[in-house]
């Protein structure tokens, strides 16, 4: 009895985390389709394509691959909020802010992962490249770094990070998300739109 009511408890604190890091729950509520849109922070993310190894049963819910995009305003808009709750120093608050102009001109990439592999929800095994409206030439690429997982409930071992983009950029963009130790020259695609331009039928390209 005692060992079912310290299991309840563990992942009832374990489903908390994601909540704790402030986690949009539209990135792990399920597996994102081919195709379809779903709406972050007034942008629409489209994943284009994108295929890992799953257990039919658990197609639904398991492995889970986003992509979400905040732009600059908003980052800056979350700053001053942290600097109002912190009471920050007018220093300490200009000098983040000309930090974050610095390393988040493009704004900023949130991904999560979730798999049925420990080692292979390791943010060390991925590498994220940005090309234009176009989809001609890189704008941008960047190794991520080794991050373990955290421990699974119920979508497996899973991790989320946030990537700033240091060089200007403007939507509708492009975002491969690829594996390292994948035979596929691209693994994951998405698109990034303003919202706005999505919803009214017009592709912002």
């Amino acid at each position: 009895m005692k060992t079912l009511l310290y299991l309840g408890i563990f992942l009832f604190a374990t489903s908390l985390l994601a909540q704790e890091q402030d986690i949009n729950p539209k990135l792990y509520e399920k597996t994102w389709q081919d195709n379809e849109t779903r709406y972050f922070n007034g942008f629409a993310v489209t994943k284009i394509f994108g295929h890992v190894f799953h257990a039919p049963a658990a197609y639904n819910f398991l492995p889970i691959t986003a992509v979400a995009y905040k732009d600059l305003n908003q980052l800056n808009a979350e700053l001053t909020k942290t600097a109002e709750e912190n009471n920050w120093s007018d220093q300490q608050r200009d000098e983040e802010f000309k930090n974050l102009e610095k390393t988040a001109k493009g704004g900023e990439l949130e991904i999560y992962l979730a798999r049925g592999d420990e080692e292979r929800a390791n943010f060390k095994w991925f590498f994220v490249i940005i090309r234009g409206r176009d989809d001609k030439g890189k704008l941008w690429e960047k190794d991520l770094s080794y991050q373990a997982p955290e421990v699974p409930y119920d979508r497996g071992w899973w991790n989320y990070t946030t990537v700033k983009i240091p060089i200007e950029l403007t939507p509708p963009f492009y975002v491969y998300f690829n594996d390292k130790q994948s035979q596929y020259l691209s693994d994951f695609k998405f698109l990034i739109e303003t919202a706005s331009g999505r919803k009214e039928g017009k592709r912002t390209d």
